[in-house]
């Protein structure tokens, strides 16, 4: 399930996902992101995984389609989640995009947000 945060303002797009994430999730979120990208040229993203089940193949191909034609388009990207694996992401996405990437803890929420809105880094 995907739901956007209140956080969303200007060039930045602040969104959950929790539970089984699947093409229409991503059918409404890249909309968002498309429109914003076309606002305000470079992008920042906020996102918070919680509890993800599971992350249907589709959707993943989806993600990955839309990731490669808009790797230039995002300034910082901040993941939040308690999953491991979201840290091994940051780490495999950095040669595919030129968006600083970070993983956060959820205990970390506040300064994730702080992060991404900031332009000193």
């Amino acid at each position: 399930m995907l739901q956007l945060l209140e956080e969303s303002r200007e060039e930045l797009v602040a969104f959950r996902l929790a539970g089984s994430v699947d093409r229409h999730d991503y059918e409404v979120m890249l909309p968002i992101l498309e429109e914003k990208i076309k606002q305000y040229g470079k992008i920042r993203v906020y996102a918070e995984l919680q509890e993800a089940e599971e992350i249907s193949l589709q959707a993943l191909w989806e993600d990955l389609r839309f990731d490669f034609r808009h790797a230039g388009d995002f300034r910082k990207v901040a993941l939040v989640g308690n999953q491991k694996w979201l840290d091994w992401f940051t780490v495999m996405a950095t040669p595919f995009t030129t968006a600083k990437v970070k993983y956060f803890e959820p205990t970390d929420r506040d300064k994730a947000l702080e992060w991404v809105r900031r332009d000193d880094e």
